[in-house]
């Protein structure tokens, strides 16, 4: 109830404080060289005797290749260039966070935490105006189900019966106003549990003087007038499961450190150093370098020459670079080909369009848990449940002018329908994913007559 104090509660699920690392550390290689700078010497250690002033500048130089970030565009991009297909549409699917995130934009967010920590999940939420009315009256008030997706970070700790969750800690941010123009973000800790009567109960945390104090009333979320007997969250992953792209994060840093040494080095040896010899220079004289100024010497035997850098230690800096980049490329290549099968002929074609991949897995899976959390989202709203699949052929697989010659030639003489024709067509990308065979033949009709051309001249 409001009031009641606890400890603890921020305490991280064991697998969660073990992997905690290594999930900031693909989400820092994610976004980029900003954040790769700032964590400072966690992925670029000094050199020794480097100086505080001396490493600033050192880290400065050094540059961070975006790959983690272009593979994960990359790879988001061949799952969504084909919006999922569902079954049991909805609504709800073009808004599915109540703040119109459609369920396409939604799925490529859940696909871009999968692919950079493999962890976090989607709670199915209920507007409040809900908990003590009918189905009826919470849409006529407009409240509806919702989903929500927590990163890894943001799953503190759970706790399991079997399959079921009992117990969720979840970690969130809200915007406090202090005034009409400033405010401030304040942590808070949902936990979502299941009572003694195994009835679904939320509450809400807040930290203050080393404990957690719990703010609002106890909420149990309904379902027609009935408390729920499941916590609606499905976990994207299992939090012992290393990061799919982790050695290629490993990699892009690897690389990062030695384009610091390589840059550190061209800096050093780059710039014009003059060296004398046989010179005495009288105390508080100095020696200034450029077209307006000249250096001479009573002496005859001094000599002035410029350090020239020799040896191969920077060329070897460079083919590491090369090498690892090449390695980074081949580690992204060979998700889109690793199979988990037995490699026949027919499985072999297969392998070739990306059928049984790695990423291919992952879409599935993605695709599985989304069809559970909108299904529940459903069940929610009174609807049936629903089924959501996401691509898995990566390729285009546009049909070559011989393809397309051949195909209409079998539809001109009637070795195939128009259906069949259409559905090729389809799959072959020449027609948009989202248009019907009616819309089709509507547009056919509405599009002034046009004669058939030979076979032969269809295509050119």
């Amino acid at each position: 109830m409001n009031g009641e104090t606890a400890k603890n509660i921020n305490k991280r699920h064991l697998e969660s404080e073990y992997m905690l690392s290594i999930w900031n550390k693909c989400e820092d290689a994610r976004e980029g060289q900003t954040a790769i700078h700032e964590a400072g010497r966690t992925y670029l250690p000094e050199l020794s005797g480097q100086s505080n002033s001396e490493y600033q500048a050192y880290k400065r130089r050094a540059v961070f290749y975006g790959a983690m970030s272009r593979t994960v565009d990359a790879f988001a991009g061949m799952i969504m260039r084909v919006p999922p297909s569902v079954d049991n549409p909805s609504p709800y699917l073009d808004d599915v966070t109540g703040h119109g995130c459609s369920l396409t934009e939604f799925a490529g967010e859940v696909l871009e935490e999968v692919l950079v920590t493999g962890f976090g999940g989607i709670l199915v939420e209920h507007s409040p105006m809900a908990q003590a009315v009918t189905l009826a009256q919470a849409q006529a008030l407009g409240a509806r189900p919702y989903l929500a997706l927590f990163d890894a970070d943001s799953v503190i700790n759970w706790r399991k019966d079997g399959k079921r969750i009992t117990q969720l800690i979840l970690e969130e941010d809200e915007y406090i106003a202090k005034s009409e123009f400033e405010g401030e973000e304040q942590c808070f800790y949902r936990v979502l549990d299941l009572d003694d009567m195994g009835n679904y109960r939320q509450r809400k945390f807040i930290e203050k003087d080393k404990y957690f104090v719990q703010v609002g009333d106890d909420i149990y979320p309904l379902m027609n007038g009935a408390n729920l007997k499941e916590i609606p969250f499905y976990f994207l992953g299992d939090a012992d499961e290393l990061p799919l792209l982790i050695d290629l994060v490993d990699l892009n840093i690897s690389h990062y450190m030695t384009t610091a040494d390589l840059e550190n080095g061209c800096h050093y040896t780059g710039i014009p150093q003059p060296w004398l010899a046989g010179v005495q220079l009288p105390d508080g004289v100095t020696l200034s370098v450029g077209g307006v100024s000249a250096w001479v010497f009573p002496d005859p035997q001094a000599k002035a020459q410029y350090l020239e850098f020799s040896g191969q230690g920077l060329g070897s800096l460079e083919r590491r670079l090369e090498l690892k980049e090449k390695q980074m490329a081949s580690l992204g290549a060979k998700m889109l080909s690793d199979s988990v099968t037995a490699e026949t002929a027919t499985g072999a074609s297969l392998r070739s369009t990306g059928e049984f991949s790695v990423l291919a897995q992952l879409s599935d899976r993605v695709g599985k848990v989304l069809s559970r959390a909108c299904s529940f989202m459903h069940q929610w709203a009174g609807l049936p449940e629903v089924a959501i699949k996401l691509n898995t052929d990566y390729l285009p697989a546009k049909m070559t002018p011989q393809e397309l010659q051949a195909l209409v030639g079998a539809w001109q003489a009637g070795g195939i329908s128009s259906m069949t024709l259409f559905n090729n067509l389809q799959q072959g990308e020449l027609i948009a994913a989202e248009v019907t065979f009616e819309d089709e033949q509507a547009n056919i009709l509405e599009q002034a007559p046009v004669l058939v051309a030979p076979v032969a001249n269809a295509v050119k």
